[in-house]
């Protein structure tokens, strides 16, 4: 059995199709029938069942997909370590993380991590499914809210915030230390839309404080929503550590009463080697939110 047959296999399960795998492959479609054969006859069991123009997966080729993953995970460990070994610090890191307001906070932490480790090519990607990101190894690194307990993955809870209710300067409730939810009913906001995990969290805090919230405007931008802010043309409800970045545009927050909070982790899977410089990314994040 050779690793270029795995290969092979694994692509073959994942598009379930021939000449697509074939073709993800760029070899013939004989020559994949072929060295599916020679597994098969190796192993001496079907891996596939094909019916008509339709292939599915045997039990002999789910339980060979599962040791197959772990087998060409390991390798790909041992290749990453042996370069690490040599202290290039080159190579990727790919690291997934809440679209909007959070990525829009690394980009100093990105500068540092940068001057440290010049010849990694970081890839900070805004994601809506951060943890299948991460579970199919699309990316090193997720980033986001917390989630439930995993034996595939290792969890490193690093930071809890609240949110505030940011208004323009001149607005009526900027000299309020403290704003209360039935404040912000019939309050013009402008939010996210829904689906975004900042706006379903707000959505369900409000329905737990038994209030609805208006919206005059949504965006999907923390600055968009932030200029909007400005402007006049209504308030929003964000975590409260954006003022560090919007203070100067003549925005304050106020702190809500029985805010919404959240609770960040960074997760990766236990079976993946982590380069050094992932593990000084995971160190700078704990250290850029945790103080």
């Amino acid at each position: 059995m050779e690793i270029r047959q795995l290969q092979y296999f694994l692509v073959l399960c994942s598009e379930l199709h021939f000449s697509e795998a074939a073709f993800k492959l760029r070899i013939s479609q004989p020559t994949l029938s072929q060295q599916i054969r020679v597994l098969e006859d190796e192993l001496g069991v079907p891996l596939f069942d094909r019916i008509g123009k339709k292939t599915f997966k045997t039990e002999a080729g789910e339980l060979l997909q599962h040791h197959a993953l772990q087998v060409i995970q390991q390798l790909e460990n041992a290749t990453n370590a042996i370069a690490d070994l040599t202290n290039l610090n080159s190579g990727y890191l790919r690291v997934a993380v809440l679209p909007s307001d959070l990525d829009y906070r690394l980009t100093s932490l990105l500068v540092d991590f940068h001057k440290e480790f010049p010849n990694t090519k970081v890839q900070v990607i805004p994601s809506m499914d951060i943890l299948n990101n991460v579970l199919d190894n699309e990316v090193d690194i997720g980033v986001g809210l917390e989630i439930q307990p995993d034996h595939r993955l290792h969890r490193i809870p690093f930071y809890t915030e609240s949110y505030s209710l940011y208004v323009n300067e001149e607005h009526d409730l900027a000299d309020k230390e403290v704003v209360v939810p039935a404040d912000l009913v019939n309050l013009p906001l402008v939010m996210y839309p829904k689906g975004y995990y900042g706006r379903d969290l707000i959505d369900m805090w409000c329905e737990d404080q038994e209030i609805s919230i208006d919206t005059c405007m949504e965006t999907g931008s923390v600055a968009s929503l932030f200029q909007l802010v400005k402007e006049g043309i209504g308030a929003t409800i964000q975590p409260s550590q954006l003022i560090e970045s919007f203070q100067s545009i003549g925005i304050c927050a106020i702190p809500i009463s029985h805010s919404p909070t959240r609770k960040l982790e960074m997760f990766y899977r236990n079976d993946k080697y982590l380069s050094q410089a992932a593990k000084a990314f995971l160190r700078r994040m704990a250290t850029f939110f945790g103080g």
